[in-house]
C-alpha cells in the first residue's frame, strides 16, 4: 500500500472541500494509544479534519488514513500496523436524541477493506466527558490486556490469566458499572475467529472482525471510566424547545416508532416473509408461515413489552423479557433462527447469549450452521454426530462455545463460510460476499441491500429493509440510502430516525411511488433531522449538508479501498454469490433473480457522478 500516495491525495480532497455545514466541537483531541510501548499521548486533530469530515464514520475514516502503517496490507505485520479509530459523535451529550452513537474504523481481517461499525452505546459520551472526540488505537500489545481509561491516565493491565475468559467473566473482573463502560472480546476473538466481534454493554459492536483483530493485538477489554451529562448552549434555548416540539409531534405519529416501541426490531420478521427477503433453511427459501412465531406480535405477547433500549433514543428497538434477558433483533432472530429451520424463540434467545458471551457475531455465526446444516443433510461433510440436530440446543450450544474456542467440530467451523466452501472444494452453500458471510437478507427479495453489501457498507438500507418505499429504481435508492446514513451518522445521528423523519412524511407517499417513484427519490431529504441538528449546535445546518457529507465519506472510503486493493466501482464482478443472480427457485410467491448487472451499472454511473464533484487528483511531485 502506497500510504504516503493516499495521503497526498486526500490531503488534495480536504482542499477541495468547502467547510459548509460545519458543527463546532467542545473537544478536538485525540487520545492515541501506542500499544506496542504500552504509553499513550494527546494528538490534536487538524481543524481541517474537523470542517470537512464533522464526526463519526467520515471522520474516522480519514484519521485511520492519517495514522494507517506503509505495509497495512501485509499480513505478516498487520496487528501492528492497522489502527483501530474510534470517533464519537458531534452531537454527544448535546441533550438531542438518538446522538450516542460511537463510529468505529478498522481494516477488516475478513474482506482486507475499510471496515467501519456504528454503534450505540455510551462509549462516545465517555470520551467527551473525558475531553476527547476520537480514541485512536496503534501497535500490538506484547500479552492479553485490560486497558483502563480515567480522567487520571492510561492504564494497561497484562496478565496471562485472561485467557479464555468468556464477556461475562471479563466484565465481572474489569467491574463494569454506571460509571465505567468496556469493549470486551470472549474466547472466539482470542482464537482470532475471523467472524469474532467486540461486545459493549450487552450488544455485539458490528460486523466484519472487530473481535479477530482486537485478538491480533491482545486486547482483551477495553474499559473507559467516565461521564456527563448533557450541556447547555446559552441563547438556543427557544430554538431548542420549538425543534424538540416538533420532532416529539412526528415520532408520536410515526407507526414505525410504534412498532418498535411495541416489540423492537423484531416487527420486520413478518415483512422479511412478505417481501421475501427472509433467510430461510440457508437461503434455499425465501419465507416460511413459521416466522409468525419469530414476529413482532408474537414476541410481544410472549416476553412483553420491556424495553432496553439506548440512552435518550425515542426508537427503542431493543427490548428484553420481563426477567431481563436480551430479546436480539431480527438481524441474529432471522440467522440463527430461520436460516437454520429454527422457530423456536426461547432457542433462539439462548444461541444469541451464547454468542455474545464467547464473542462471536451472532450473523455470520447463523451462516456458518445453515452453511453445516445444509452440507451436513447433502452428504458433502462429516463433521457432527449423526444424531446432531439444529434445532436442539443441547447440541446447537456447545457447538456456538467450540466454534468460539476452536475445539472439536467447531475448529473447521470457525474459519468462515468462505473459507470452508474452498476447503471441501464446493461453494454451493457458502453464501459470502468479499469472504464476509452474506447479511441477514435473502438479496432475491431486496435488490438495494445487495448493492450496498457487495460495496462492502454492510448497514440496512433504511428504506427497503425498514420501509417498503423501495419499488423499483434499486441502485438511486441504494447511493441515497449510503448518502443518507453515512452523512447522518457522520453528524453524529442514528440512521434509525431515517424512516419517521423522511420516510414517514413525505405527503401521498403511495400514490407517487407508482406514478412518479423517482419524484420520491428528489423528496426524500432529512429536513427534520438537519433542523434538530441545527438549534441543538448553533449551527446552520441544511439537508444538503448532510448528504454531502455522506458523499463525502464514502468518497474516503473509495479511495482508502483502493489503496488496500478493492476497486469499489471496478472490482464488482461475482461479488454477489451466484445462487442470488441465477436462481429464482424459492418457495415466495414472487419468483425473482437479482438484476446483478444492470443494478451494479447504474450503481457506478451514479457514483462517478459523486466522484466527478469532488475530482481532486494529487499535487505532482
Amino acid at each position: 500500500m502506497n500510504i504516503a500516495l493516499l495521503k497526498e491525495k486526500l490531503e488534495a480532497l480536504d482542499e477541495k472541500l468547502t467547510a459548509e455545514g460545519i458543527v463546532d466541537r467542545r473537544n478536538k483531541k485525540a487520545l492515541v494509544l501506542d500499544l506496542s510501548d504500552e504509553t499513550h499521548y494527546d494528538w490534536q486533530i487538524p481543524d481541517r479534519y474537523l470542517e470537512c469530515y464533522i464526526s463519526g464514520p467520515a471522520l474516522a475514516a480519514r484519521l485511520w488514513a492519517e495514522f494507517a502503517g506503509a505495509d497495512v496490507e501485509d499480513k505478516s505485520s498487520y496487528e501492528a500496523n492497522n489502527p483501530i479509530v474510534m470517533t464519537s459523535s458531534a452531537m454527544s451529550n448535546s441533550g438531542m436524541p438518538s446522538t450516542e452513537v460511537v463510529s468505529i474504523a478498522f481494516r477488516s481481517p475478513v474482506s482486507g477493506t475499510l471496515c467501519f461499525n456504528v454503534c450505540t452505546n455510551t462509549v462516545g459520551m465517555r470520551l467527551e466527558a473525558l475531553g476527547y472526540c476520537a480514541l485512536i488505537i496503534t501497535g500490538r500489545l506484547r500479552r492479553p490486556t485490560v486497558i483502563d481509561i480515567k480522567k487520571s491516565g492510561v492504564t494497561y493491565n497484562v496478565s496471562e490469566l485472561f485467557i479464555g475468559y468468556t464477556v461475562s467473566q471479563i466484565e465481572a473482573l474489569v467491574g463494569v458499572s454506571p460509571m465505567t463502560t468496556a469493549m470486551s472480546i470472549g474466547p472466539a476473538g482470542e482464537q482470532k475467529v475471523p467472524f469474532a466481534t467486540v461486545v459493549c454493554e450487552g450488544a455485539c459492536t458490528g460486523r466484519g472482525g472487530l473481535g479477530c483483530l482486537f485478538g491480533y493485538k491482545n486486547i482483551k477489554s477495553l474499559c473507559i471510566t467516565g461521564f456527563d451529562t448533557s450541556f447547555e448552549r446559552t441563547g438556543q434555548e427557544d430554538d431548542i424547545k420549538k425543534a424538540k416540539e416538533t420532532f416529539s409531534t412526528v415520532l408520536s405519529s410515526s407507526e414505525y416508532c410504534h412498532m418498535m416501541q411495541r416489540s423492537g426490531s423484531s416487527c420486520l420478521v413478518k415483512k422479511s416473509g412478505k417481501y421475501g427477503w427472509a433467510p430461510v433453511l440457508n437461503f434455499s427459501k425465501r419465507t416460511d408461515p413459521r416466522l409468525f412465531h419469530l414476529g413482532g406480535d408474537e414476541i410481544r405477547r410472549r416476553y412483553g413489552e420491556e424495553h432496553g433500549g439506548c440512552v435518550g433514543c425515542p426508537i427503542l428497538c431493543r427490548h428484553r423479557t420481563t426477567d431481563g434477558i436480551v430479546i436480539p433483533g431480527y438481524e441474529a432472530i432471522l440467522m440463527l433462527g430461520s436460516n437454520i429451520s429454527c422457530f423456536d424463540m426461547d432457542k433462539i434467545i439462548e444461541r444469541y447469549a451464547q454468542c455474545v458471551n464467547f464473542g462471536l457475531d451472532p450473523v455470520s455465526t447463523g451462516n456458518v450452521l445453515g452453511w453445516a446444516s445444509q452440507a451436513t443433510s447433502g452428504g458433502q461433510i462429516v463433521l457432527l454426530e449423526p444424531d446432531f440436530s439444529f434445532t436442539d440446543n443441547s447440541k446447537v450450544l456447545p457447538l456456538i462455545e467450540m466454534i468460539a474456542r476452536r475445539t472439536g467440530p467447531g475448529e473447521p467451523l470457525s474459519f468462515g463460510t468462505y473459507a470452508l466452501g474452498q476447503a471441501f472444494k464446493d461453494s454451493s452453500y457458502a453464501y459470502t460476499i468479499r469472504g464476509l458471510e452474506c447479511g441477514p437478507y435473502d438479496y432475491r427479495g431486496c435488490f438495494s441491500q445487495s448493492i450496498t453489501d457487495c460495496m462492502g457498507l454492510w448497514f440496512p438500507n433504511r428504506f427497503e429493509i425498514d420501509s417498503t418505499v423501495v419499488t423499483r429504481d434499486f441502485a438511486d435508492w441504494a447511493v441515497l440510502n449510503e448518502s443518507m446514513v453515512m452523512g447522518l451518522e457522520s453528524y453524529g445521528v442514528s440512521s434509525n430516525l431515517i424512516v419517521p423523519t423522511v420516510v414517514e412524511t413525505i405527503k401521498h407517499l403511495e400514490k407517487r411511488l407508482k406514478y412518479i417513484p423517482k419524484s420520491v427519490i428528489k423528496r426524500a431529504k432529512p429536513k427534520l433531522l438537519a433542523s434538530m441538528i441545527s438549534a441543538y449546535s448553533g449551527s446552520e445546518i441544511l439537508a444538503e449538508h448532510i448528504i454531502a457529507l455522506g458523499d463525502r465519506c464514502w468518497r474516503l472510503i473509495y479511495e482508502i479501498n483502493i489503496a488496500l486493493g478493492f476497486n469499489m466501482l471496478e472490482d464488482t464482478a461475482e461479488v454477489l454469490p451466484e445462487h442470488f443472480y441465477i436462481d429464482p427457485e424459492s418457495n415466495h410467491k414472487e419468483s425473482s433473480i437479482v438484476p446483478y448487472r444492470s443494478l451494479i451499472e447504474r450503481y457506478c454511473f451514479l457514483r462517478k457522478n459523486t466522484i466527478a464533484l469532488q475530482s481532486v487528483e494529487p499535487k505532482a511531485n
